[in-house]
Formats: structure tokens, C-alpha cells, sequence
């Protein structure tokens, strides 16, 4: 499952740049709309990973949807997560 959700994060990254570069409006739209099913893809894929390992997914919880130093956040919620 990681080796798909690392393949997702690339379609997403390639759909962006071809988006950049795309002159033509009904193109980007199409392009638009599958850059959102492969981030679909990818937010399921990490929440069937973080469902599995449950260390993963309390780090994630002081990280993902906060306000501040998403830096900051990782380092403490690490840190909780793990006793250190």
C-alpha cells in the first residue's frame, strides 16, 4: 500500500504540472477533475495505512488539520507518540 500511495502522490504531482502548461480550458478541466480522483486515491490509501498502524496514525493526529508550525507539530506529536 505504500508503494501505491507514493504512486499516487506522483499522478498528482504530474497532473499539477501538466495543468501549469495546458493552454487549452477544456483540457485543464478534464485534467482537473482526475488530479481529484488521485487525490481521492491517495486519502484513502493513507487512511487504510494509518487505520493499520496505529503509531503512524497518532503522530498524524497532532500534525494533519492544525493551525501553526506544521514543523513544530510533527516534532511534539512525535515526541508524545512515542515517549521520547
Amino acid at each position: 500500500m505504500c508503494a501505491s500511495l507514493s504512486e499516487e502522490a506522483e499522478a498528482i504531482g504530474w497532473y499539477v504540472q501538466r495543468m501549469a502548461v495546458e493552454p487549452d480550458a477544456e483540457s485543464r478541466a478534464i485534467m482537473h477533475d482526475s488530479l481529484g480522483e488521485e487525490f481521492k486515491h491517495f486519502s484513502m490509501e493513507l487512511e487504510f495505512l494509518l487505520r493499520r498502524t496505529p503509531l503512524w496514525r497518532e503522530i498524524a493526529k497532532g500534525i494533519l488539520f492544525t493551525d501553526g508550525d506544521i514543523v513544530q507539530h510533527g516534532e511534539a506529536s512525535e515526541a508524545e507518540a512515542t515517549g521520547d
